[in-house]
């Protein structure tokens, strides 16, 4: 009971740490699109994905490890872990700073975006305090207590939407410059409210022990490496088109690409279920388990996806005016062109995971490299040729790649049949399509 208690509570505060974020980031999107002109829309979405992949990056480098051998020990080795990963983390805080001072005006220049460098800067100035609330918000996982994470997340997220809702109700106006130093205020008030949350888990050892800070830093430098590229893959879009075309350009695939996000909260919920179940079908050595479960949450995700796809198709038009307004109608193609990824990520999600599942990390890690260097090599000849569709282009037929290659490797070592997943997603539409008629039936008797 206490073990059931224990996955609703973590399940339900994670769900909804993640559905807030959503929202608020979603609507406050929506806010800022006509507060400010396109152009510096542009701009700001090039310094929230840099903030982004280096998020990403240090939180890869410092979790699992920290999580992984944190969890069963006693306190005092518990404390010997922390100051190590702070360490590392401060470390690494440190590097992250000196790239940003060297890079940021060549950045700008590179990018088309001559307002980037400065908020660079001034985003530089709260690197650390993020040593600390990096660390905090791993701590909370580590210690299994979402309640807490929960809030530290919305303790950053609500505050700057905050921000953007009174500027968008005219109490004052919103430059590039003055948008950056709120982001930082709200970091800072994240920060403080992680802290105070964390403050019975942290502790830490006037002397930092070699063993394990090698130990972290060689589990973290793989995870760092995996996530970094795949960010970048993630954000070549918005870069090649800052780099080829102009920051307005990066504003319309943004638009676009606040719609995609939508198809990854099925996606990803779906893929973190049915992880654990393979691996343990794997362990068991059941090969036709594991390609059941990968037929079977494929077509969940088909079943959910697939109407995505279609509405994107038909209504593209009017969810970017809704969304964005009419500066933004260039974004429609673009739109229908990335609705194709509703189709194809289930399918590189799913096989990404399994082939985890089955052991077999090193394709996983191979094949986010693989898309990253003929990603930007298609999106670059197609941005040449088509402008600002050719980014989409080229994502799209980079990951479609990745998709005929995973799922390759992956038939070697159990056995699927795509058919089958289509199948399966037919049937949830069926299975939907029962318990709909069932329910109607019985109110109307």
């Amino acid at each position: 009971m206490k073990d059931k208690k224990y996955w609703l509570s973590s399940g339900f505060y994670t769900m909804m740490h993640r559905g807030v974020d959503f929202l608020l980031g979603f609507i406050g999107f929506m806010l800022l699109v006509r507060i400010i002109s396109p152009e510096d829309f542009g701009v700001w979405v090039l310094l929230v994905t840099i903030v982004s992949i280096i998020d990403m990056a240090r939180n890869g480098f410092i979790q699992n490890g920290l999580i992984k051998y944190f969890v069963g020990k006693n306190p005092g080795v518990q404390a010997k872990i922390q100051t190590a990963a702070i360490w590392l983390n401060t470390a690494l805080s440190i590097l992250i700073f000196l790239i940003i001072w060297l890079l940021a005006s060549p950045l700008a220049k590179l990018l088309n975006a001559p307002g980037l460098a400065e908020i660079l800067i001034i985003y530089s100035w709260v690197i650390p305090v993020l040593v600390f609330h990096t660390h905090n918000l791993v701590l909370m996982q580590a210690s299994y207590d979402f309640k807490a994470y929960f809030f530290a997340g919305i303790s950053k997220s609500l505050p700057f939407f905050l921000v953007i809702l009174l500027a968008y109700m005219n109490f004052f106006e919103l430059s590039l410059k003055s948008l950056a130093w709120y982001q930082n205020g709200a970091f800072l008030l994240a920060s403080l409210m992680s802290a105070y949350q964390v403050r019975k888990y942290f502790s830490l050892r006037s002397k930092v022990r070699p063993y394990w800070l090698i130990k972290l830093f060689h589990f973290g430098k793989y995870v760092f490496g995996t996530n970094l590229v795949s960010m970048l893959t993630n954000s070549l879009d918005k870069f090649l088109l800052g780099a080829l075309l102009s920051p307005v350009q990066v504003a319309m695939a943004n638009t676009a690409g606040r719609v995609m996000n939508m198809v990854e909260i099925p996606v990803n919920s779906i893929a973190s279920i049915s992880y654990p179940k393979a691996a343990e079908a794997h362990d068991k050595k059941d090969s036709e388990e594991v390609g059941r479960l990968y037929e079977k949450t494929l077509g969940m995700m088909l079943a959910l996806t697939v109407p995505f796809w279609l509405f994107c198709l038909v209504f593209a038009h009017y969810i970017i005016l809704f969304i964005a307004g009419e500066s933004y109608l260039n974004a429609v193609p673009f739109l229908r062109i990335m609705a194709f990824l509703a189709l194809i990520k289930p399918f590189d999600r799913q096989s990404g995971v399994f082939l985890d599942a089955i052991d077999k990390p090193f394709y996983n890690m191979i094949m986010v490299f693989g898309t990253f260097v003929y990603g930007a090599g298609l999106s670059w000849l197609f941005i040449q040729w088509t402008g600002l569709q050719g980014a989409a282009y080229g994502l799209v037929i980079s990951i479609f790649i990745t998709v005929l290659i995973k799922n390759f490797i992956l038939s070697r070592y159990i056995d699927i049949h795509i058919w089958a997943c289509w199948a399966q997603a037919a049937k949830n539409y069926l299975r939907a399509f029962e318990e709909a008629k069932k329910r109607i039936g019985k109110k109307l008797h």
